[in-house]
């Protein structure tokens, strides 16, 4: 079994159009009547009482106070271009939201496609956040192509940056009918969560999962394998979630990762998904880590 086609954050069912964004192209897209555009202000969407996704078309967004880089062209999903908007203040569209939840708070409640919409957008937008300045002169940066990259403005340098992931590592580390979960320092108490860290550079995925896990716990693992994916925009990375073997069970936790760290057995897990036991927290359901959970509960059932 697979939560690869129902990962929260993935299910986009949009052509992301790369290589169709030329200013005329662009022009082309937000004049169609079936354009729409989904409204950000400080990372906030705006969602409905519906919990659906308040889109206006893009002419709705003339002479609006935007933020830098103000529209970015998403794609197009069907016949209907999708754009997304950086509202500079939160009463600059009469909408029947005041964007007050962020999206973690409101994700568990969008539908498949309005979450990996948001996703999207939101990993966009962060990206043109932290990257207004060029990396190789330091001049400002202009956003181009719909949002797909940025450009320096110094004509000698005239560098294009791209949006980037950043790969993460998460791990179910598991012992014959026990799972090993952590939590970070300052944590809601009670949470648990699988261990995770970011790939280094020059490290395997393999690597990468046996290095953390020793470095968080003490705990010396193997035979890792690949479950599933999922891209998370907070901000933007890309989480590859892996089922590992520990070769024992001693555990010395780095206090400089890890508040807390414990085995807990498939029962009490169980338990906690059934809403009969309260041996930890669950992680939520738009994390990969409820999904692996999710997925050696079934696979050890």
């Amino acid at each position: 079994m697979t939560y690869t086609d129902i990962m929260p954050f993935s299910g986009s069912p949009m052509d992301f159009c790369e290589t169709k964004r030329s200013p005329e192209e662009l022009r082309d897209y937000m004049a169609k009547p079936a354009a729409r555009a989904i409204l950000f202000h400080k990372g906030r969407p705006a969602v409905g009482k519906d919990y659906k996704l308040i889109q206006v078309h893009p002419s709705e967004l003339i002479g609006q106070n935007l933020m830098d880089p103000h529209v970015i062209f998403l794609g197009v999903d069907g016949k209907r271009p999708i754009f997304a908007a950086n509202l500079a203040e939160n009463n600059a569209i009469t909408l029947e939201t005041d964007f007050e939840q962020n999206l973690r708070e409101v994700g568990g409640r969008l539908s498949v496609e309005d979450l990996a919409l948001t996703g999207r957008a939101k990993s966009i937008f962060d990206w043109h956040r932290d990257h207004i300045y060029c990396a190789k002169c330091t001049a400002p940066t202009n956003p181009a192509d719909g949002g797909h990259k940025r450009v320096c403005s110094r004509e000698t340098c005239a560098a294009e940056h791209f949006p980037r992931v950043n790969p993460v590592v998460i791990m179910l580390v598991v012992h014959e009918n026990k799972v090993l979960l952590g939590r970070g320092p300052g944590w809601p108490e009670g949470f648990m969560s699988a261990l995770a860290g970011f790939v280094s550079p020059g490290e395997t995925i393999e690597e990468a999962v046996a290095r953390e896990v020793h470095e968080e716990t003490g705990v010396k693992t193997q035979n890792h394998r690949y479950i599933a994916s999922q891209p998370w925009p907070f901000p933007s990375q890309l989480m590859i979630g892996v089922i590992s073997d520990a070769i024992h069970t001693d555990i010395k936790i780095n206090p400089d990762e890890l508040e807390d760290a414990r085995w807990f057995t498939r029962d009490e897990v169980a338990a906690v998904f059934n809403k009969t036991g309260d041996a930890f927290r669950r992680p939520p359901r738009i994390t990969i880590a409820h999904q692996l959970l999710k997925y050696w509960l079934e696979e050890t059932s």
